[in-house]
């Protein structure tokens, strides 16, 4: 499987069947959040174009485990790109991948490499994966280059948007994204908007579709109405931040770039004040949990 990453999108529709825009990076995946990862072989994709259906539910698919979303600082290697402010680990095994988000794009630094300057390093020249913002029908053309490998090309499309469907879970209102690397290789990448990240991807390579999702009970799809309502503010947060929408008994997590935890309490309120008075200046990532279901929100915290 290539360089394809969960990332994190922003977008804003006016209704379910509206176009959906990626606008930035702001809400990159927090550490902490899990996907359960698995696979079916295919070579039918879909259709490009708005309000599509693209209905994978026939497939079989194959369990190959968990992808956690980590601190760069969790990785025994994350010292070696210092500019990455998130990394995903595949559970179980020596595996990371890193990227930088910035406010105009997000790059792929590593893909599932277990030492620095080896695999898919893409150290020399990281692969753009997106640029803000980024419509329906909008191309960014790049290059990227492996540690001791030559420069290569791609092409990056948003070419359409819909509904997803997989065995398990139904995504709405998702956008379809296509990576030409000329030479009949092509990939694409199915994103939701809440909680912003990949959910399938087909890699041309080995004819496969890959699932990020979860089960029928648990997992993304569960989670999509804690993280749409869950909201803090202000943000950037001096003194305090205010946690609005969030279930009576909610489990509130506060961890730095590091993946220390600084605050975790139980919920009781709607609506919650947590002090951040003792917080030194930098990012922080909140993770709130009900029942199994997760929203994850970044915290910018400048005195």
């Amino acid at each position: 499987m290539k360089k394809i990453p969960l990332i994190a999108i922003s977008a804003f529709s006016i209704n379910a069947f509206a176009q959906p825009v990626i606008k930035n990076g702001d809400n990159i995946p927090a550490p902490g959040l899990s996907v359960h990862v698995q696979f079916a072989t295919t070579t039918v994709v879909g259709n490009p174009g708005t309000n599509q259906t693209w209905d994978f539910s026939s497939l079989s698919f194959t369990s190959m485990g968990t992808v956690d979303v980590i601190a760069p600082a969790a990785s025994p290697i994350g010292s070696s790109f210092p500019s990455c402010n998130y990394a995903l680990s595949l559970a179980g095994q020596n595996s990371y991948s890193f990227f930088q988000a910035s406010s105009d794009k997000i790059e792929v630094l590593a893909w599932t490499i277990s030492s620095p300057g080896y695999g898919n390093d893409y150290s020399p020249n990281p692969r753009t994966i997106l640029k803000f913002p980024f419509n329906y029908l909008d191309s960014e053309n790049d290059t990227w280059q492996k540690v001791g490998g030559s420069v290569n090309n791609v092409t990056v499309t948003y070419d359409g948007y819909g509904t997803l469907v997989t065995p398990t879970i139904t995504y709405n209102n998702v956008v379809r994204v296509k990576e030409d690397y000329g030479g009949g290789g092509i990939d694409y990448q199915w994103y939701i908007l809440n909680p912003l990240m990949a959910v399938a991807i087909f890699d041309h390579n080995f004819n496969r579709l890959y699932h990020f999702g979860a089960t029928q009970t648990t997992g993304i799809a569960d989670q999509n109405n804690l993280q749409m309502q869950a909201g803090i503010y202000p943000n950037p947060a001096a003194d305090f931040v205010t946690v609005t929408n969030i279930p009576n008994g909610s489990t509130i997590k506060i961890t730095d770039i590091t993946g220390k935890t600084v605050y975790s309490s139980v919920i009781t309120n709607e609506q919650t004040i947590i002090s951040t008075t003792e917080f030194v200046n930098g990012v922080y990532f909140i993770q709130v949990e009900s029942n199994g279901s997760f929203a994850n929100r970044k915290l910018v915290v400048n005195k």
